[in-house]
């Protein structure tokens, strides 16, 4: 069988991500809606792996055993499947720049973050999306990624992340006041389902950490001075 004929049989259907799934979407009251959306999630979460890059979405219904999937390809064979087995109307949505809701979590289990504290060797602190992709029908955006059904398209969003200036997109900000924080590019330290790496910045420890170009950027940052971190 194909991928496409186990996600309509709900293959994992007595999974925890299955019913998490459903539950999301509304229980049995959400209707064929919810189920598809729980059998994808299901499946998901048994057979295929979370990555930054994945396979194209006819190609990975279209087959079976597992797959790498983005969260962009989840999204095109989430909106396939709405379209063609329940005949809805969908739209494709995305945020940008932000950093997840540390209540939401990915189908794949392996996957719990790309941002961490300074110094600590765990990245489970929060998500850090560059573009995040979901889909939105009835009035409902609904995000296979995330298993999560949001009522507005900032659903998945925390926290939003502004580049510092002169960070050379090496350096971001989150917050406000004196629960600013700064988000510093880590290299060669992969993670599970990210090809990027985050740690979060005390402004002691940018003192220590960053290189004069990017001190000096965090230093002139204006919510820095606001909130007289520096």
């Amino acid at each position: 069988m194909s991928a496409r004929d186990d996600i309509i049989a709900g293959k994992f259907k007595d999974s925890l991500e299955w019913k998490e799934a459903l539950n999301a979407a509304g229980g049995t009251g959400g209707g064929a809606t919810a189920t598809l959306f729980a059998n994808f999630v299901g499946y998901a979460s048994a057979s295929w792996d979370y990555a930054a890059k994945g396979n194209t979405a006819k190609d990975i219904l279209a087959g079976s055993g597992r797959k790498f999937v983005a969260c962009g390809t989840l999204r095109e064979m989430l909106m396939l499947l709405f379209r063609e087995e329940l005949n809805l109307t969908v739209s494709p949505q995305q945020e940008s720049h932000f950093l997840c809701k540390p209540s939401l979590r990915c189908f794949d289990s392996k996957v719990k973050g790309n941002v961490g504290n300074h110094g600590k060797p765990t990245f489970d602190v929060a998500t850090r999306f560059n573009e995040h992709y979901f889909c939105e029908t009835g009035g409902r955006f609904y995000d296979p990624c995330l298993m999560a059904v949001y009522q507005t398209k900032e659903g998945p969003v925390g926290q939003r992340l502004k580049p510092i200036n002169g960070g050379a997109g090496e350096l971001y900000k989150a917050g406000t006041g004196k629960a600013l924080v700064i988000l510093h590019l880590l290299r060669n330290r992969p993670v599970p389902g990210f090809d990027s790496v985050w740690e979060i910045l005390l402004p002691a420890e940018c003192k220590k950490v960053l290189d004069q170009r990017n001190l000096q950027a965090v230093k002139d940052d204006l919510d820095v001075k606001v909130a007289g971190l520096m």
